[in-house]
């Protein structure tokens, strides 16, 4: 019975409607108090949970996209992008998810696109006569592509906890991330047409107005290449990479866009400060609950549990990613990613599962739960940038969640040599 305590009071609190954060953080001092722990444990617990040079790329990250998003650099990769791809019926539909897949490499997180990216795209789409619940679904459903393509600030937070090399997760995220997106452009065309009255048609643009438009990107295009390179060629850690993003994303909004003033400056760094002081608060009480858990024997049972299905890989992995999927439903996507990683990746790693690759596993099934209701973020940020009712945005979500849902199913069950292909390239080319 005490095993079940901290996650019956968490339980608990979330029904209550508790932050998830804080509920954590109650439970553990609840489960603390009742073990006779002493108090200062909870300092030093949540202290050095957050004592890593790793975790420093995360507010770095966050800078470089809230100077993005000040650099006024997604309305350009909106209208590239358009340009692009716009050209045929419901055709802002396809520009926002390569939109998207363009933004991915340069913020790292699903909010930062939506918050952005997000807010240009619904607009543009409300604009050009599209349905009002079906352009937030799927902007919604297109930022979830952010945090799989480098560079990913879930990805950072795994390695940072696991030990596993961020340069290999980044490396390892660009195909899923890509195929991603073509999954959702392929979901996107099935529902063009099953609904053509639905889609307006939009006027093509010529050649060269195509190719002036994407030649004002490559800037800012170039950035996940700089940061994967540095990477990749031993140049940078992944924490000084993200300085190095940061520093080119405020040199691309001062010089090449001239969009950047002092007062957007300053407005980044406050909306990075409050970003990264949620991010890290959240990390903090996610450690803290998840040594409360092992330490009252529910981690225990849980494990033995699943060693029950070892001997049967497959369902082992499916069931791995039901309670990932489940827990998404009710819980934000780094509580649910730190407390379930030190559990179920030795698991995984037993069936031969690489810890790389397990990585994406984990990342993929969070980024799905921020999409899925009751406790979906992506959904609830996407209602209040089109400031539609939440009901309805609920109901449009669940046909985007299939091709999510078939890129995880892909990921998890195609063997790991087949997954890793691209690091082990660059290992090779780094090595020579």
């Amino acid at each position: 019975m005490e095993a079940l305590m901290p996650v019956v009071l968490l339980g608990l609190m979330i029904i209550l409607g508790v932050p998830v954060a804080f509920a954590m953080g109650l439970a553990s001092v609840g489960y603390i108090l009742y073990a006779g722990i002493p108090l200062q444990f909870i300092v030093h617990k949540a202290y050095y949970s957050l004592y890593s040079f790793p975790l420093l790329a995360v507010p770095l990250f966050i800078l470089a996209g809230c100077l993005m998003n000040e650099s006024k650099i997604t309305d350009r990769i909106f209208l590239s992008a358009r340009d692009l791809v716009g050209s045929r019926r419901g055709g802002l539909g396809y520009v926002n998810v390569v939109a998207s897949m363009f933004f991915a490499g340069m913020s790292g997180a699903a909010l930062a696109d939506l918050g952005g990216l997000g807010a240009v795209e619904i607009k543009g789409m409300k604009e050009a006569g599209y349905p009002e619940d079906f352009s937030t679904a799927i902007t919604a459903a297109s930022s979830i592509v952010g945090p799989i393509i480098p560079p990913s600030i879930p990805l950072v937070i795994y390695g940072a906890s696991t030990g596993v090399s961020v340069g290999e997760l980044f490396m390892a995220g660009i195909v899923p991330g890509i195929l991603l997106g073509l999954f959702l452009l392929l979901g996107f065309y099935i529902f063009v047409r099953a609904n053509p009255e639905r889609m307006p048609i939009h006027p093509k643009r010529n050649l060269t107005d195509r190719v002036k438009s994407f030649l004002v990107v490559i800037p800012a295009l170039l950035a996940p290449f700089i940061i994967i390179g540095g990477i990749v060629g031993g140049i940078a850690t992944p924490t000084e990479a993200a300085a190095l993003a940061s520093f080119y994303a405020a040199l691309l909004g001062l010089f090449a866009y001239r969009r950047l003033t002092f007062a957007g400056i300053m407005l980044a760094l406050k909306d990075s400060l409050m970003n990264t002081a949620i991010v890290m608060f959240i990390c903090a009480m996610a450690a803290l609950f998840g040594w409360v858990i092992t330490t009252s024997g529910f981690t225990g049972a849980l494990v033995g549990f699943l060693e029950g299905f070892v001997s049967r890989p497959w369902l082992l992995l499916l069931i791995i990613n039901i309670i990932l999927l489940l827990s998404g439903t009710i819980m934000e996507s780094l509580p649910n990613q730190i407390l379930f990683t030190p559990i179920l990746l030795p698991i995984a790693q037993k069936v031969g599962v690489h810890p790389v690759h397990f990585g994406l596993i984990i990342v993929l099934n969070v980024m799905i739960g921020m999409y899925t209701p009751p406790v979906g973020v992506c959904l609830y940020m996407a209602k209040q940038v089109s400031g539609m009712e939440i009901n309805r945005v609920f109901r449009v979500m669940l046909p985007w969640v299939i091709p999510l849902i078939a890129v995880l199913m892909i990921v998890t069950f195609v063997p790991s040599k087949y997954i890793l292909f691209l690091p082990e390239i660059a290992y090779k080319l780094a090595l020579q």
